[in-house]
């Protein structure tokens, strides 16, 4: 470990074994799991990683004593919890004395072997002995009559007209001479919010058959909240109403009970003008709420209608951004994990909804394990948690200061003006040629490809007369990954204002070495635009676009060359290799 906290290998063989040992007996390493864990480019859609190789999803005090082979009481403790939690649930759930005693037995063994080495994360433990519960126990939906119950009660309970009027009441609005119809809008919007996450801490409203006295209730809903992260919150709320803002929220949901909470926050939240995108867990974990419980929850099923569902674990940034445009509905998605927040296994959905979020807010306590790190993510991210009754704790982490977010909009503004500009040289009776090529298809071959890429544009432009040719290189800017690259890119190719669209050759390429003084390289022999997964991608929308301007000509290696290729990777400059046959 450096003094900065960032990890280094090359000093220490032995302590450098027991670090690829975590990560693989954690199942966290993505060069062993690639259809598992996430890819450095899909981590860095969540994680600020600036320049670091290795990410790990729990605290700093943890890592460094299973690191430093000093963490058997710390992990020791935790895995008992964890074992607890399974116990408890066999025995709730399962009823046959025989098949219960079979499953904790199993379960035993499993924990034993896994706990052992004391090398294993606590969250991994947990998930792991909830797989081997799940398949064995082949329950469809274990713990659903409580959580459909709890979550009935809570939703009764904010249907009754006393706390209606509790929750509507003019206490705490504070109205003088200065207030402008925008402090009251605020006002209104912050004191709901304010009096539902109080509420939300309050455990007997759905676990008891009577929630405690509205009198009582209405007096705890009233007290001010006062951490920082709430102060703040009301700061980034009034960016909203003022128009500063007009973001997308993703919002990770918590428990059962708690979640009609989080529906009736999310609701006032979209009043306000903020699109809202839900993520739950994938499969069973405990009280969480999952995707199945949502379709399944008669009362979860109702406070969603109207609500977009997102069923695909891969979405496009394209996509994913069209269904926010469209409409105000809430997106909701699973977050692919079946375990506390884990940005190294969550789905390229959830890391996209990440990305794309102008604020994420957390809804589970056992998530801050993984938030109190030294890591800052690339969004702020707001811990919202209930510690004793009437008490929650809105804990902010910043994001990284270096984290650049190209939103939406910025990337539809830089098209928009290309476009513009490419309107003008064609209306002075120039030719509007696009070229695209290999940008990062060759490992470590990047600044090589570029420098091929610019050569050859400008040997283009010094033998063609009014011909104006957009070369992608020269608009690429510090902080744009292929997600933001394609999509702005996607809107100029189908603005129409391209009249050649020219891919790639072999014999491009080796004019360019031709150009550079240079012998073609073996990594580069026989490349062409058909390599890249971009540019595959490419053709396919020049493909589409042709169809509306048939006027329009491609040049390049035919099309049945480039089915080969696959979907460019997850937020990547360069390609999965021709086989990514792993």
């Amino acid at each position: 470990m450096s003094d900065t906290g960032k990890i280094t290998m090359g000093e220490d063989p032995d302590r450098d074994a027991w670090l690829t040992n975590f990560y693989t007996e954690n199942h966290l390493a993505y060069e062993a799991f690639p259809d598992y864990v996430a890819s450095p480019e899909q981590l860095n859609f969540i994680v600020h990683l600036d320049g670091e190789k290795f990410y790990y999803p729990c605290s700093d005090k943890l890592f460094n004593a299973i690191i430093e082979k000093r963490a058997d009481t710390q992990l020791t403790s935790a895995y008992m919890e964890a074992w607890k939690r399974v116990e408890q649930l066999v025995k709730d759930v399962v009823h046959d004395e025989f098949r219960q005693q079979y499953l904790l037995s199993l379960l035993s063994i499993k924990f034993q072997h896994e706990a052992s080495s004391k090398v294993l994360l606590p969250s991994r433990l947990d998930k792991r002995l909830l797989t081997i519960f799940t398949h064995i126990s082949e329950i469809a939906r274990p713990l659903a009559k409580v959580k459909e119950q709890t979550n009935r009660r809570a939703a009764a309970f904010l249907e009754r007209s006393d706390f209606q009027k509790a929750f509507n009441s003019l206490q705490g609005l504070e109205i003088n001479t200065e207030t402008t119809l925008d402090d009251i809008d605020l006002q209104q919007h912050i004191l709901r919010l304010r009096r539902l996450l109080i509420l939300s801490t309050v455990e007997e409203i759905w676990q008891n058959d009577s929630p405690p006295a509205m009198e009582e209730l209405e007096e705890l809903m009233n007290v001010p909240i006062q951490s920082e992260g709430w102060l703040w919150l009301c700061d980034w709320l009034r960016d909203v109403i003022s128009g500063k803002r007009r973001p997308y929220i993703l919002w990770i949901g918590g428990r059962s009970g708690e979640i009609v909470f989080d529906l009736a926050i999310i609701r006032i939240l979209q009043k306000m003008g903020i699109k809202v995108m839900l993520s739950v867990k994938q499969g069973f974990f405990y009280h969480r709420i999952n995707f199945v419980d949502l379709l399944e929850d008669p009362i979860l099923h109702e406070l969603l209608n109207g609500s977009e569902f997102i069923t695909e674990t891969a979405i496009s940034k394209n996509a994913l951004l069209k269904r926010l445009h469209t409409n105000n509905r809430m997106l909701v998605m699973a977050d692919g994990t079946r375990e506390q927040f884990n940005p190294l296994l969550t789905s390229i959905t959830f890391a996209r909804a990440f990305k794309e979020a102008g604020l994420v807010v957390s809804r589970c306590p056992g998530n801050r394990e993984c938030i109190n790190n030294r890591f800052l993510f690339t969004r702020d991210l707001v811990s919202v948690v209930r510690e004793d009754r009437g008490e929650v704790d809105i804990n902010r982490k910043p994001h990284h200061p270096s984290a650049i977010r190209f939103s939406d909009s910025a990337l539809e503004h830089k098209a928009a003006e290309l476009i513009e500009k490419v309107q003008k040289e064609r209306s002075q009776g120039k030719t509007i040629m696009f070229y695209s090529a290999i940008v990062g298809s060759i490992p470590g071959q990047l600044a090589l490809a570029k420098k091929i890429l610019n050569i050859f544009v400008e040997y283009l432009r010094t033998n063609m007369h009014d011909v104006f040719i957009i070369n992608p290189g020269e608009h690429f800017e510090e902080g744009m990954d292929a997600d933001d690259i394609m999509y702005m890119w996607e809107i100029f190719q189908r603005s129409g204002v391209i009249d050649i669209w020219r891919f790639q050759s072999v014999s491009d390429i080796e004019k360019s070495f031709e150009l550079m003084g240079m012998k073609v390289p073996p990594e580069w022999t026989g490349k062409d635009a058909t390599y890249s997964t971009g540019c595959t991608k490419e053709m396919e929308i020049a493909r589409s676009i042709q169809k509306e301007y048939p006027e329009m000509q491609l040049i390049g290696p035919s099309w049945e060359k480039f089915q080969r290729r696959r979907e460019y990777g997850v937020g990547k400059l360069y390609d999965r290799a021709l086989a990514d046959e792993r």
